[in-house]
């Protein structure tokens, strides 16, 4: 939920100042104002070379843990020892690039001793050189006797020249050797050793870690509290201090009896106008876990409804609505407990993320348990899981409806399979409508109907939840909610369509009709109107919001789209590797499905946020908030 917070100045005396802020840090629900221009501190040295030595050694699992006392004087040394440790490894890491690359440069010529060439240029009074060129243009040049061919690599020839002077020749490129391969090769041997040496040695520093973190974390909360004590002023210095604050309406009784020992006072102000109000979010649980999932795309307003539980369980039913199957949604289950049995001791951010993993997957085995969805296969309407379908039952009705009727639809079914002229009820019905191929089609064209309707019904309670949350700011709401379900009465009987509020029974296809259109008489004219009653003269754009709308509803549709896609992928993959064999066809469908089910996760997040951020969040959400920030320890 969203906590409002209240203003207040603190005053009191100057000796009071430390032990007033070290228990603000204690208690952490205080966040500071500054009343002046004054920059925020820069974070240490020392800071920044912490995390960069945790970092290192974090990429390590250390074989044992530190089990000393904690000394502050210890973990800078470390650190130190680490980073200088680091910085040797990269040092050889460059020479080591430079020696392998120089190593192939002359690698050529051979081995040989520099010191030999030295001595035969400097008592033979000549001059030795090496010289390279592409070996295109050397077949087609005549050489002197004074050039002696080595030898060729890749595209490129090598030769040694022995002059009395030093000399130049057209086409070649003169090479200069100062050490051999041999001692370049002896070198680079060295260097890897002694990388190998401190990287050995860092890595035995590795169960340093947790006094490098504890160390860290002393530092970064002794900052935060210089950086809230740079935000006093001395008005009637050197005895008085002030600060401003902002404190959450719950912890307001906590906060007197927090300063009541000390010699501070603090009194409520009034909030100016251009002051940006913090948004101070407090939850627990499920709610927790979606408010991860909400900062992912903005900070509420601090007069914004918490959409943290909305957004949970709206993301959690599009995304197994769009993944769409019972054996994905094992599979990440398992993979969830995997991981839960791997890293036990996660906690934070981590833990939450894990328990979203969770929450995903069941509600994905149980969307695919209610439309019959198991790694594509097509389950025949006996099949005993067909009786736990929620989907597989409406499409039974859906048959029931038409075959009662017999109206258009099942004369069109009975042209196409002449022997459903005998069946008697809607189970038949699906049963007996099988292609060559064994596909139930009737089944799957009256699933597929549903769910689409199914969709689009989502879509139309999701936007008018979303209305409901704001209405106080947003009168012709009540307007467009019930021309939205004015629509989803009226359109089948203009598109000759059947809704399942008809094949259920609830209401006929001619009354629905004639309640829709008088619902989207009267929603769109009392939104209108009550636009105007709400702005004036600005309502007068209310009936841009139509389009605006009905775009909205539509939008929905991606859940029945994807969906679809996914389970026709499935099917394909399915019906390939039953066509290529046993082994070929298992690790075919093997590689298939893990495909299409890493797509149907990146459509599951991207579509299932998407729907809450820009669709529904049009409703209810004013967002650029600032998140509200208190004083207070690192855990």
């Amino acid at each position: 939920m969203i906590i409002k917070v209240r203003k207040a100045i603190i005053f009191g005396i100057r000796e009071e100042i430390e032990t007033f802020f070290s228990r603000a840090q204690e208690q952490g629900f205080i966040e500071f104002i500054s009343l002046s221009s004054k920059k925020e501190l820069r974070q240490p040295e020392e800071v920044e070379k912490f995390i960069a030595a945790v970092k290192l050694l974090k990429k390590f699992s250390p074989h044992t843990s530190y089990s000393g006392s904690y000394s502050q004087e210890k973990a800078e040394e470390i650190a130190w020892k680490v980073l200088e440790l680091q910085q040797d490894i990269d040092k050889l890491s460059e020479e080591k690039r430079l020696l392998e690359a120089e190593s192939v440069r002359v690698a050529p010529f051979g081995d040989f001793s520099r010191e030999d060439i030295d001595f035969i240029e400097r008592e033979g009074k000549l001059k030795l050189q090496f010289f390279c060129m592409k070996s295109a243009e050397s077949h087609k040049t005549n050489f002197t006797d004074d050039v002696i061919y080595i030898g060729t690599e890749y595209d490129l020839d090598y030769f040694l020249t022995i002059n009395q002077e030093a000399a130049k020749y057209p086409g070649m490129i003169e090479m200069r050797i100062d050490r051999a391969l041999g001692e370049l090769q002896n070198r680079l041997e060295f260097v890897k050793e002694s990388s190998a040496k401190f990287e050995a040695e860092l890595r035995q520093n590795a169960h340093y870690l947790p006094l490098l973190k504890q160390a860290l974390v002393a530092l970064l909360d002794n900052h935060n509290l210089q950086c809230a004590k740079e935000k006093v002023n001395f008005p009637l210095e050197p005895h008085f201090f002030t600060v401003e604050a902002w404190i959450p309406e719950n912890k307001i009784a906590t906060f007197y009896t927090l300063i009541q020992p000390l010699a501070v006072h603090a009194e409520e102000v009034a909030i100016e106008e251009h002051e940006k109000i913090p948004t101070c979010l407090e939850n627990q649980g499920l709610d927790r876990l979606g408010e991860d999932v909400i900062r992912i795309y903005d900070i509420p307003a601090h007069t914004d409804k918490d959409p943290s539980r909305w957004v949970l369980w709206a993301f959690a039913l599009f995304f197994a609505m769009i993944v769409a199957d019972a054996g994905y949604g094992l599979i990440f289950f398992i993979l969830a407990l995997y991981l839960k049995k791997k890293f036990p001791k996660v906690h934070g951010s981590t833990k939450r993320t894990l328990n979203l993993f969770f929450l995903l997957s069941l509600f994905c085995i149980g969307w695919g348990v209610i439309t019959a969805s198991y790694f594509g296969i097509q389950l025949s309407p006996s099949n005993p899981l067909s009786k736990y379908s929620l989907l597989h039952a409406l499409a039974e009705k859906k048959a029931d409806y038409h075959f009662r009727m017999g109206d258009v639809v099942h004369q069109q079914w009975i042209e196409d399979y002449p022997n459903l002229a005998g069946v008697k009820n809607g189970h038949e019905l699906l049963a007996t409508a099988v292609t060559e191929s064994g596909s139930y089609e009737m089944l799957s064209e009256f699933s597929e109907n549903i769910l689409l309707e199914f969709s689009l019904l989502i879509g139309i309670f999701h936007v008018s939840f979303g209305f409901l949350r704001y209405l106080r700011h947003h009168w012709a709401a009540v307007g467009w909610i019930l021309f939205l379900f004015g629509a989803y009465f009226y359109l089948p009987s203009f598109l000759e369509a059947t809704s399942l509020v008809n094949i259920l029974g609830w209401i006929d296809k001619k009354k629905a009709a004639e309640i829709g259109l008088q619902l989207v008489c009267v929603g769109f004219s009392l939104a209108i109107f009550l636009g105007f009653l709400q702005n004036k003269w600005k309502g007068i754009s209310e009936p841009l919001v139509l389009i605006q709308v009905f775009a909205d509803v539509l939008s929905y549709l991606r859940l029945y789209a994807l969906a679809l896609a996914s389970s026709m992928m499935a099917s394909t993959f399915n019906n390939i590797g039953e066509i290529l064999g046993l082994v070929i066809g298992l690790l075919f469908l093997f590689i298939g499905h893990i495909a299409n089910l890493a797509m149907s996760v990146m459509g599951g997040v991207i579509h299932g946020l998407r729907l809450n951020f820009l669709e529904w969040y049009h409703y209810c959400f004013e967002g650029g908030g600032r998140l509200f920030n208190p004083l207070r320890r690192i855990k």
